[in-house]
């Protein structure tokens, strides 16, 4: 009997917990700076700077970036910035992890409060929420097959996985200069830069992912006395260079900006009309191909005695990858708005579920607006939360099946007429529909020199199906084959034995020489 081993590559996601925390600072302003008369808007942004797996924990440390915008009685319609930046430092609690897996952590900025201390003193509080994944990928010997012995019967079983071909995290650099248009006022001061990417497209050829998408720039800055917006898109490819490609494989990819940095350049007429802008986005992507082995659970022979050893994996079989947009819409009417300068947005999904053969995804959009009152003739933010569901339509899954799903949002518009601002927008929901399993493999076969003595039993036995029967245990309890069975019996159907019905098992005795 010869054995022929394989490997089996098994992804496991070992844990997932969420956390949130509280960061807090303090800005005094130097003497540089006019007084803070009150306080329009804070924003924050969150890098994570690195993080580390130990046992038990993920480690994460990061920085926030506040920046303020106010308003000074000193002078009239006068706006200004200041900055700071503050630490932090986290423990994502998960257990069973070590430091040779995989983690990835992702942050999220829930909320800002600001209040003015005096008229040189601002304390800020960040609200961030801290996502911590973990995954392991083992690496699993199983039989693949054993050739050399006719009597010995195998059963197997299909298993379906994702073979992680590589993960890789890459930065791409993004410039752009674009001028405003004609009728806008010349840029005194840059007070807010909302930077998104999202994915158009991606294509892989020759070791490396080509990815094409958009940077969608929102600015906010003050010139001829007011507030005024600019929406700019910016095109990028970037290049991931990868190994073992393969042209079916799939690719998983999450991007942020880790930093836009900008200058304000005059155009050939002499005014501050052009934004240069420098972003540095980070892509993480995951590679992987959907493969399908088979593994021998079972094994008996039909003239020997065998050993067997048995192991019990856990796989996380990938049933199905699906991208699904979603049209969003809201319309908002008698909230004072004047004029819109921008709106942020941020989607979440709160549940995923299977119901009817339809796969639900439930989640909120929330919008964050900054625009001008029209009865106050005052700057306000407004925060709205737009909920949304999905419905996507997929038969055949099990009640077992585990849905994860990850949300971005490719593109915003919104339009202000009257006193009604219509928003509408596109989500792009990643829907992967996975399933755990528990398998026993057997991972050794072992020949015995023990005979299976068949002289004594009766020519014919007369079997009568008891539930849940399938033929392979009949076969194996009276050491003959499932192809002897359905020949005897001229079975059509072999998966459908019903409760009641005889089977006549002949005898077959080998004589050896």
């Amino acid at each position: 009997m010869e054995i022929i081993k394989d490997i089996l590559k098994v992804e496991e996601q070992k844990g997932y917990e969420e956390i949130e925390s509280l960061v807090e600072t303090e800005i005094y302003l130097d003497q540089t700076k006019a007084e803070v008369g009150n306080i329009l808007w804070a924003d924050g942004k969150i890098e994570i700077l690195s993080t580390k797996i130990i046992t038990d924990k993920i480690l994460v440390n990061g920085l926030i970036k506040f920046k303020v915008i106010y308003k000074s009685n000193e002078e009239e319609l006068n706006i200004y910035t200041v900055e700071t930046n503050r630490d932090f430092r986290e423990e994502i609690e998960i257990g069973g992890v070590t430091e040779v897996m995989a983690g990835e952590v992702k942050s999220s900025l829930e909320y800002i409060e600001y209040e003015q201390e005096d008229e040189r003193k601002i304390s800020l509080k960040a609200f961030i929420k801290l996502m911590g994944k973990v995954e392991e990928t083992n690496l699993v010997e199983i039989i693949q097959g054993v050739t050399k012995d006719e009597s010995l019967q195998v059963l197997k079983e299909k298993v379906k996985y994702n073979d992680v071909l590589g993960r890789e995290e890459s930065y791409a650099l993004i410039q752009e200069a674009f001028e405003i248009g004609e009728n806008q006022p010349t840029i005194e001061e840059i007070l807010k830069v909302d930077l998104h990417p999202y994915e158009k497209e991606y294509s892989i050829s020759a070791d490396r992912i080509i990815l094409s998408g958009i940077v969608e720039a929102s600015i906010i800055y003050f010139g001829g006395n007011k507030l005024n917006s600019i929406k700019k898109e910016i095109p990028f490819t970037h290049f991931i260079e990868l190994t073992n490609l393969e042209y079916d494989s799939k690719c998983q990819l999450n991007m942020e900006v880790v930093s836009g940095e900008y200058e304000i350049r005059e155009n050939l007429q002499g005014d501050l009309k052009i934004v240069d802008l420098e972003i540095k986005v980070k892509i993480g992507s995951k590679i992987y191909n959907q493969k399908e082995k088979e593994v021998i659970i079972d094994a008996y022979s039909t003239n020997r005695k065998i050993n067997l050893e048995t192991e019990e994996i856990r796989v996380i079989e990938n049933i199905k990858d699906i991208i699904d947009r979603e049209n969003i819409s809201k319309d908002l009417t008698g909230k004072g708005f004047k004029e819109i300068y921008t709106i942020e947005a941020n989607p979440v999904i709160i549940d995923n579920q299977y119901v009817e053969d339809k796969i639900m995804v439930e989640g909120i959009l929330t919008l964050n607006i900054y625009y001008l009152d029209d009865i106050k003739d005052e700057i306000m933010t407004l925060k709205e939360e737009v909920p949304f569901k999905s419905y996507i339509t997929t038969e055949g899954l099990n009640k077992d099946i585990i849905i994860n799903t990850e949300t971005n949002l490719e593109d915003l518009n919104y339009n202000l007429r009257g006193d009604t601002l219509s928003i509408n927008g596109t989500l792009k929901n990643h829907i992967f529909i996975n399933r755990e399993r528990k398998i026993n493999i057997v991972s050794e076969i072992e020949e015995t020199e023990v005979l299976i003595d068949k002289k004594n039993r009766p020519s014919i036995i007369i079997y009568m199906v008891q539930r849940d029967d399938i033929l392979w245990d009949i076969a194996k309890r009276y050491n003959t084959t499932v192809d002897e069975i359905i020949e005897s019996n001229n079975i059509i159907s072999p998966s459908n034995l019903m409760p009641g019905e005889k089977i006549i098992i002949e005898k077959k005795v080998d004589v050896e020489f």
